[in-house]
């Protein structure tokens, strides 16, 4: 059996601060002045607190009941729609958040996420946190002077890449698509540890390259600085993570067990 992914309310609570945090959510919240909107970062907090609630019951539980499921979704569907989002929008926003499901549950029909493309799987799996952050920009476009939605998906890739890495002796309990370590699973860990970093340095040089580009925009020499450091940061954890001599670890991985 799976380990609850969450010990209790003030433990996800937390997770959500550390995600807003980590993720510069909170950098936006106070560049556009909704920091001082209580009600609207409350929103925003219940709905990553619903998200990852589907989180939780995808990664504790190999059978999937689709009542439990359709009650993840409903609760999700409602912290939106308590933004003012009508139902049509409401779909649309969260499409993304599904399709990162369907990478999870295709794990139970033995189509594991090494099979899917670095830049789609974890531009999918930042899925949560780019709809967060779309919110904030809905409600405050000016925002776009200071940084462009959009120049936020190298950062976004490198952070989701980050996590893999960071909660693999986590997610050995758990059910979780990490592609980190399915791919150690499944291809060995000096294969992964290659292609990583081969992928890493890929993003990071295109990172170099956009914000090179588009200096003059904005506040893009901060956005620039954060994302090289977050790339520095994540090599530095995926080399330490491959040296680590415990890696019969992976032996005990829940999924493991799963895989034929």
């Amino acid at each position: 059996m799976a380990k609850s992914k969450y010990s209790g309310d003030q433990e996800i609570r937390h997770k959500i601060d550390e995600l807003f945090s980590y993720r510069k959510l909170s950098d936006l919240l106070r560049k556009s002045g909704l920091d001082k909107d209580i009600a609207f970062t409350r929103h925003l907090t219940d709905i990553q607190y619903q998200i990852y609630l589907l989180d939780a019951y995808l990664e504790g539980e190999w059978a999937l009941d689709q009542e439990k499921l359709n009650a993840c979704w409903g609760a999700i569907k409602g912290a939106l729609g308590s933004l003012g989002y009508s139902p049509d929008q409401v779909m649309k926003l969260l499409h993304e958040i599904r399709d990162y499901e369907r990478i999870e549950r295709n794990c139970r029909k033995g189509k594991w996420p090494t099979k899917v493309s670095f830049k789609k799987f974890y531009t999918t799996k930042s899925c949560d946190v780019r709809l967060i952050r779309h919110l904030i920009y809905d409600a405050r476009p000016e925002l776009n002077k200071t940084w462009k939605e959009n120049a936020w998906v190298y950062y976004d890739r490198i952070t989701e890449i980050n996590d893999d890495i960071a909660d693999v002796r986590e997610d050995l309990l758990t059910y979780n698509g990490n592609r980190f370590l399915i791919s150690c699973l499944r291809k060995g860990n000096l294969k992964t540890t290659t292609k990583y970093r081969a992928y890493l340095e890929k993003v990071s040089l295109k990172a170099k390259k956009y914000f090179s580009d588009h200096a003059k925009e904005g506040e893009n020499g901060q956005l620039a600085s954060w994302t090289i450091a977050r790339s520095k940061e994540t090599l530095e954890l995926l080399e330490m993570t491959s040296a680590d001599d415990d890696l019969s670890l992976f032996a005990t991985s829940l999924i493991l067990g799963k895989m034929k």
